[in-house]
């Protein structure tokens, strides 16, 4: 996972790294918390009733949520819940449970989806949009968020593109 190199680069300086963003060279802040425990990450499959997707729970194990790419004094709004956030936002009975929040938009897993044996289960919920309104991601969580890293934070999901061939 591009995740784990990631928190260790940003170990390394306390959280600081420098990124290239639209208007520059800017310093972000990355904040980390602690790896969930075997016991939380049980209870949270638990409390679904389902196994949750080994993508998502290592995830869980290298760090129990994170706020990335902070600007130093105004914070962010950039948030991979915790397994207990997790528990907080979401009911038992949901099959698609917010995993983070990037700037409005949420990211989602598709219980149903997962279960069934569908490898591109994440969801995107734009804004305030309900739950119902989601939309396919195509991707699983480890590919969304090694891109979301890439991206340097950037909501890539909007980025469009035209193709179109030369002859």
């Amino acid at each position: 996972m591009l995740i784990k190199v990631f928190k260790e680069w940003s170990d390394q300086n306390n959280g600081r790294i420098e990124i290239l963003a639209p208007t520059g060279k800017m310093t972000a802040m990355n904040k980390f918390k602690p790896s969930a425990s075997e016991d939380k990450i049980k209870e949270l499959s638990e409390y679904f009733s389902t196994p949750l997707p080994p993508d998502y729970t290592s995830f869980l194990q290298l760090c129990n949520g994170a706020s990335l790419f902070e600007d130093p004094e105004y914070g962010g709004e950039s948030f991979l819940y915790s397994a207990q956030d997790v528990i907080h936002y979401n009911e038992a009975s949901d099959t698609k449970i917010v995993v983070a929040n990037i700037l409005d938009d949420r990211i989602l897993i598709d219980l149903e989806r997962w279960s069934s044996g569908d490898e591109k289960y994440l969801l995107l919920c734009e804004s305030l949009n309900p739950v119902e309104y989601a939309s396919r991601f195509y991707s699983n969580f480890e590919t969304w968020l090694d891109r979301f890293l890439i991206s340097q934070g950037e909501k890539f999901w909007y980025w469009k593109t035209e193709r179109s061939f030369v002859e």
